[in-house]
């Protein structure tokens, strides 16, 4: 996908409207649920206890974990606004063309194709035909979501620096958007274009507010399978009024969620990512 193309898909996005004409500012963003329904169960838990007016999805609802099926059907249950992961998409391709993904021996214990494997099995038509639905980027209040990165959708790019981050930056000045949220590489940070003001530290380490004249990428974290030095479930909340991004990190019953990872005879890898502190 060329420049062009992005900036078209992006313009086709702006076209769509979260809202449905209802008032919405407070926007919970989930993103990398990852077939763990121990750690989605309890972020829903908590945003009960918030005041959020909707819930959107940033992609990767399967792959790795033991539950794809369930998870699916809880993202659609809180609306179902949704981006395509590329785990998603890999479990797509592979039901829809077998043999696309890996079948050699070493591939059995390969975290990513035992997840996709797993999704497969598991997943009923209605679920797969939900996930084909899902687009590359949509509109939020604001600003917009992708999994990966706007400047190659379809090709999941990893945002984790700021050189990184430049072209899909310059793609929200072009359309004149000042935010972007995406998932992918499992943590939680920002990204600014180089000379733009930074985000006003509200709650050190938890909380900024978006400056004027800045454009930013925020990456939301991961629910089921973070990658920092914290095993809870992490997550963003956007409050397009306040112009304010808020990290959350939820507890779990991460232990037990690997164990569900065990009995399903998934790679211990995967298991064992859960228990890691890092």
């Amino acid at each position: 996908m060329n420049g062009t193309e992005t900036f078209l898909e992006v313009r086709i996005a702006l076209r769509g409207n979260l809202t449905n004409n209802q008032r919405v500012s407070r926007v919970a963003i989930l993103s990398d649920i990852h077939a763990n329904m121990h750690a989605l169960r309890a972020v829903l838990d908590e945003i009960e206890t918030l005041k959020i007016d909707s819930i959107v999805c940033g992609g990767d609802t399967v792959g790795y974990g033991p539950y794809p099926s369930e998870c699916v059907k809880q993202v659609r249950q809180t609306g179902g606004v949704s981006v395509v992961g590329n785990h998603d998409y890999f479990a797509i391709t592979e039901k829809r063309y077998p043999g696309s993904i890996p079948a050699e021996p070493e591939s059995i214990d390969n975290p990513v194709w035992a997840g996709i494997r797993h999704a497969v099995q598991q997943l009923t038509e209605d679920d797969f035909a939900w996930l084909e639905s899902l687009p590359h980027i949509i509109k939020i209040p604001g600003g917009v979501l992708t999994h990966a990165a706007l400047h190659d959708p379809g090709n999941w790019p990893y945002l984790l620096s700021d050189a990184d981050a430049i072209p899909t930056l310059e793609i929200l000045t072009e359309c004149q958007i000042d935010i972007t949220f995406v998932g992918h590489t499992h943590r939680q940070e920002y990204f600014l274009l180089p000379g733009d003001p930074d985000l006003e530290e509200l709650v050190p380490g938890s909380k900024y507010r978006l400056q004027p004249r800045s454009v930013c990428a925020v990456v939301v974290g991961s629910v089921g399978q973070p990658r920092t030095h914290d095993n809870r479930a992490g997550w963003t909340i956007w409050d397009s009024d306040e112009r304010t991004v808020e990290f959350r990190r939820t507890p779990y019953p991460y232990r037990e969620a690997a164990q569900a990872f065990r009995a399903a005879r998934l790679p211990e890898s995967s298991a064992q990512r859960l228990l890691r502190d890092g």
